[in-house]
């Protein structure tokens, strides 16, 4: 390799370090890229030592390409105690790690402050090995415990916390398997605002929206815990992370979980179609048509779990412009079962899809379906920010847009044939 080859080289993995990584004293921290990553994440734990990582040195190291944490009789924890990733701050985000723990108590803190000698106090995704527990959130050295394993929690003003609705049954996540005891397990944590998730190995343990200004953390440090106790081992590894944009606002649910109010329906007698019911709007698909929101957006993340009751057809549609009719100007997040995900360009709404998946207004998903059976809680997750659109089905990306006509619109939910139900209706503002 030429000298000029390796100086291009050098100089981008600086630029892309530069970009993605705050200032701090580890400067040397490097972005490691390579063992197929997905895409925009960047690796912050090189497999081989703790550059760019700060522990008690009795307590942490690195073996078999796993950060360990490990206390004994003869070398105990005095208190909880942490490893910092010294290379940044984290605000809005998707972590991404892999961890694996034989006894003790442990978590993974983010958006947490530096209380000094290696303790720290925050957000914290539980890691144990307990059933039911195991992903849930706590706040270290502030409000306790937050959300538990598939709740949906709300934190008002004041403070009060709320749980709205379930993100999953418990025990249903616990006879699924959802964790893997005293083996290696993957976490996702994700940060948009005052929106938080967990989903480990796949399967959402709990959502909350932190409405409380004193009490919340908006930004702070990454941290592995070992808990105070008994001797314990943990181990993390694949630990990477990908920056999401500052500006989303305030998130807030579109649906209560007890009645219809904010939605609207375009003629009166579709109204019969929809009901609510153990905290989920219930839609029979007859008659057709479609409920919308009253109020109007442009730019924001929309997520919602949805079921099919039976198969058939039905969809989200968004940016919705103009006559009330069947149907509206806008875009069409596809709902049939088997095809969510696609995309349907109605009214020729102006946008650009992928002209190899595209045949006149239909735009099939990039992927085989990934939909969950009949009866079974998928999550949509739908972005659209200025003129670009990306669907997610149960945290893969199916589809993409760009070019699309940046417009307030209604968001509606069609009635066209599909049992269906729907709940947990986020939407995120993205401020533009």
């Amino acid at each position: 390799m030429c000298n000029k080859t390796k100086m291009f080289e050098m100089c981008l993995l600086v630029a892309v370090t530069a970009a993605l990584l705050a200032p701090s004293a580890f400067a040397e921290q490097k972005a490691y890229t390579e063992g197929g990553i997905e895409p925009g994440f960047v690796r912050i734990f090189n497999g081989k030592d703790l550059t760019g990582w700060d522990g008690d040195p009795r307590l942490w190291s690195v073996k078999d390409g796993a950060i360990c944490g490990k206390t004994t009789k003869e070398k105990p924890a005095h208190g909880n105690t942490f490893c910092i990733w010294r290379a940044g701050k984290l605000k809005n985000f998707i972590l991404k790690l892999k961890f694996r723990i034989q006894n003790g108590n442990s978590g993974v803190q983010y958006r947490s402050k530096d209380l000094g000698g290696w303790r720290v106090g925050g957000y914290q995704a539980e890691v144990c090995n307990k059933q039911g527990k195991v992903g849930f959130l706590y706040h270290e050295r502030g409000r306790g415990w937050m959300a538990k394993v598939g709740e949906f929690m709300v934190v008002d003003k004041n403070g009060k916390k709320k749980v709205v609705s379930k993100v999953a049954d418990k025990d249903a996540l616990i006879k699924a398997g959802y964790y893997k005891e005293k083996d290696w397990n993957e976490y996702t944590i994700i940060a948009r605002g005052n929106n938080l998730v967990h989903i480990l190995n796949g399967l959402q343990t709990i959502e909350m929206i932190d409405d409380d200004p004193k009490g919340r953390a908006m930004e702070g440090i990454l941290a592995l815990q070992i808990h105070a106790g008994s001797p314990m081992t943990v181990e993390f590894k694949d630990i990477r992370y990908k920056k999401l944009p500052d500006n989303f606002g305030e998130a807030k649910l579109l649906f209560n979980g007890k009645n219809l109010d904010g939605w609207t329906f375009f003629k009166d007698d579709v109204k019969k179609a929809w009901s609510v019911k153990d905290g989920a709007m219930v839609n029979k698909g007859k008659p057709g048509g479609y409920a919308r929101t009253t109020g109007d957006y442009a730019n924001y993340v929309l997520r919602l779990q949805f079921r099919h009751i039976t198969k058939g057809n039905s969809g989200v549609l968004l940016r919705t412009f103009g006559e009330d009719k069947v149907w509206p100007r806008s875009i069409e997040a596809q709902g049939e079962y088997g095809k969510v995900g696609d995309i349907w360009n109605i009214g020729d709404f102006p946008m650009k899809t992928a002209s190899n998946r595209t045949k006149g207004r239909h735009t099939k998903k990039m992927h085989d379906s990934n939909e969950k059976p009949i009866g079974q809680w998928n999550q949509y997750e739908i972005t659209l920010d200025g003129s670009y659109l990306e669907i997610k089905v149960n945290d893969l990306v199916q589809n993409t847009a760009t070019e699309c006509w940046e417009t307030p619109g209604k968001i509606c939910i069609q009635s066209e044939g599909a049992h269906m139900e729907y709940r947990n209706i986020v939407l995120i503002p993205v401020i533009r």
